[in-house]
């Protein structure tokens, strides 16, 4: 047998066995009878090579389509005709598959879309315990996406807290239920009765404002944590500009969030590149605070964009990725997301 022949044949067959693994993939189950047609085609032709370029003496005759083939031709025909009338019996295994799968995604965006929508009157409750959950990235041993319940103040040990700030960089007042001023109190210097004698976080923010009056949004500006680094072990604090605001209609979510995650993943990662030990980060549901957005499609968009960085990036140094989910309907949310994610792993795999 020639070298040529057989460098031919192994690569036909190589490509064959990859394609072959890629097409049964779980995700892909309901068109796995259409993907495995160019696989059959492979190994045909990968047989015939091999068959005919070690025994050239070999004959093979038969009839296809109303035409005589013989040979190596004839061998391939008769190969494919046989794996054809095979997974014919599977087109119906991948269908009922396929409308398996098309179901669940709908009742998993129904079950989102019922725990975003509660009666008027029953208001989310706040979470009081400080959970996590978390899953890993398909395909990496690295990275992880999850979420962290409760209160950002009761939050330990996590490298980066990221403020949800508004393009002007001004913090909340410390008195504000907004995450912003749960940043500056608890990172500021307070005195024996709890009340705040230097405001850390926000004069350096205001340095770093100085000579401009905003910010674009999805910008980030980056601060050192104060307070936080001794009570909460917290390294660095990422203002990223979430929401903005006009005169006499408040504050609303920016437009693009996929950019604020973006944004915020690469500087924790240009810090990392600086020798920081920078490697679990707490996002909170940018621009939810105000009730001017739609949650369950911000949840989707935070995941999607943190996943998307990863699968972009996977030499990140960032390890993991936490939502902050506050309330019981925010936590329910994030967990049908995290669950109905097909880039995650469940923890029963």
């Amino acid at each position: 047998m020639r070298p040529l022949d057989l460098a031919v044949t192994a690569v036909l067959t190589v490509s064959g066995v990859a394609l072959q693994i890629w097409a049964s993939a779980p995700r892909r189950a309901a068109r796995q009878y259409a993907l495995q047609l160019p696989v059959i085609l492979l190994y045909s032709l990968a047989s015939a090579l091999f068959l005919f370029s070690a025994f050239p003496d070999s004959l093979t005759e038969g009839r296809a389509l109303g035409f005589g083939l013989g040979g190596a031709a004839g061998f391939a025909a008769f190969f494919m005709t046989a794996s054809f009338t095979w997974l014919a019996k599977t087109r119906r295994r991948d269908e009922i598959a396929g409308r398996l799968k098309k179901a669940e995604q709908e009742n998993a965006a129904l079950r989102r879309q019922l725990l975003g929508e509660r009666p008027v009157g029953d208001a989310p409750r706040p979470l009081t315990r400080s959970t996590r959950y978390e899953l890993p990235l398909r395909g990496s041993r690295r990275h992880r996406v999850g979420m962290i319940t409760g209160n950002l103040a009761n939050v330990l040990g996590t490298d980066v807290w990221v403020n949800p700030e508004n393009t002007r960089m001004e913090m909340s007042r410390v008195d504000e239920p907004t995450i912003s001023a749960t940043i500056r109190y608890h990172g500021g210097r307070r005195n024996g009765m709890g009340h705040l004698v230097e405001d850390v976080i926000a004069e350096e923010l205001a340095a770093l404002m100085a000579d401009r009056s905003h910010v674009s949004a999805g910008q980030v500006l980056v601060t050192g944590s104060g307070e936080l680094a001794e009570s909460h072990q917290v390294r660095r604090i990422l203002h990223v500009a979430a929401v903005e605001g006009a005169p006499g209609s408040g504050f609303r979510q920016v437009i693009d969030l996929e950019r604020c995650v973006r944004n915020v993943l690469a500087e924790v990662d240009r810090l990392a590149a600086m020798d920081e030990p920078l490697r679990s980060v707490v996002l909170p549901l940018l621009g939810t605070g105000g009730g001017n957005s739609d949650l369950p499609k911000t949840v989707e968009t935070l995941l999607a964009a943190v996943i998307g960085y990863f699968r972009s990036r996977p030499t990140s140094r960032v390890r993991v990725v936490y939502l902050l989910a506050y309330t019981d309907v925010q936590a329910a949310l994030c967990r049908s997301a995290l669950d109905g994610e097909p880039e995650l792993s469940t923890q029963d795999e």
